[in-house]
C-alpha cells in the first residue's frame, strides 16, 4: 500500500503496504519449497512403506534383501506385517503385498517375481541314516513330514502333466513351512517345501533336493500387488524393482545347484 505526495508526486510505502509485501513474499517462498519438495518426491523414492506377505516370504526373502534395499534407499522407512492371512490392501493401510496365487485380483496390479515350486528336500544326515528314496514308491520307507490336513496323508505331485498321489507317513505335521524346514534341517525327515524358502541352503548344502524330476502339483506365482492409484509411487517402484532383481539372482530355477549371489 502506498501513498501519493501531492506535491512532489513521488510514491512512499505505507507500514501496512511493507507488511503486506512481506507476507506475500513469504507466501511465494513457501509455495516454491512445497512444489520442489514434491517434485523430489516424485523421483527420489522416500516415505514408509508398509508391506504384507506370508510370514516363510518375510524370513526367506525379505530379512537377507533387506539391509541392501535399506543401504540403497536410506530414505524409505520399511514395515513389514508377517501374516498367513490375505488382508486387504486399503481397509488396513498396505502399499503393497507378496502374495502366492495362481490369479491375482483382477483390480489389482500384480508383477511376477518367481514360479513357486515344491520339491522334496532332506538334510545330509538323514540320508546318511536313512539313505535316499529311488523312486516315489521309496518315500512310504521314509519319514515325511507335512503340513495338517495333507490330503489322505498323501503327497501329490506333477510329472509330465500327470497328477500323482504318494501315501505317506511320519510322526508329526506342522502348519508353518519355515518349522518344516527348520525340522528337516535337523535332520528328522523328508519335507515336500517351495524352492524359495530353502533355497539360501540349498545353496550352502545343509538342504539337498531327492526325486527332482518330481514338482509338488499345483501352478501357483509369487507376485508384488498393489493398488491401481499407487501405480507409478517412487517407492513402490524402487521396491519391486529391487526384489525382482534379487530373487533373479537368487536362480530357483536352477533346482538343487544354485549357486547366485544375494547381492543387488
Amino acid at each position: 500500500m502506498c501513498i501519493r505526495d501531492s506535491s512532489t508526486r513521488s510514491l512512499s510505502q505505507t507500514e501496512a503496504g511493507a507488511a503486506l509485501y512481506q507476507h506475500c513474499r513469504r507466501i511465494v517462498e513457501e509455495l516454491a519449497q512445497s512444489e520442489q519438495a514434491i517434485a523430489q518426491l516424485q523421483v527420489e523414492p522416500q516415505g514408509h512403506l508398509r508391506i504384507t506377505t506370508l510370514t516363510s516370504i518375510a524370513t526367506a526373502i525379505l530379512a537377507p534383501m533387506m539391509p541392501g534395499f535399506l543401504a540403497k534407499y536410506p530414505k524409505i522407512e520399511l514395515e513389514v506385517v508377517a501374516s498367513d492371512r490375505i488382508v486387504d490392501l486399503t481397509e488396513e493401510g498396505f502399499d503393497l503385498a507378496l502374495r502366492i496365487t495362481s490369479e491375482p485380483a483382477a483390480l489389482l496390479i500384480a508383477r511376477l517375481l518367481c514360479p513357486v515350486h515344491f520339491h522334496i528336500c532332506g538334510s545330509p544326515a538323514y540320508f546318511r541314516r536313512q539313505g535316499r528314496p529311488q523312486s516315489l514308491d521309496d518315500l512310504q520307507k521314509h519319514v515325511c513330514l507335512s503340513y495338517p490336513g495333507t490330503t489322505l496323508r498323501n503327497w501329490v505331485f506333477d510329472f509330465e502333466g500327470r497328477r500323482i498321489e504318494v501315501p505317506i507317513s511320519g510322526p508329526m505335521q506342522i502348519n508353518s513351512v519355515d518349522a518344516l524346514r527348520q525340522v528337516a534341517l535337523a535332520g528328522v525327515g523328508l519335507s515336500l517345501l517351495p524352492t524359495y524358502s530353502i533355497v539360501n541352503e540349498l545353496q550352502s548344502g545343509t538342504l539337498e533336493y531327492v526325486l527332482p524330476q518330481y514338482r509338488g502339483f499345483g501352478e501357483a506365482n509369487l507376485y508384488a500387488v498393489y493398488q491401481q492409484n499407487r501405480y507409478g509411487t517412487p517407492k513402490i517402484k524402487a521396491f519391486v524393482d529391487y526384489i525382482q532383481a534379487y530373487i533373479k539372482k537368487l536362480d530357483m530355477g536352477a533346482v538343487g545347484t544354485a549357486e547366485a549371489s544375494t547381492d543387488v
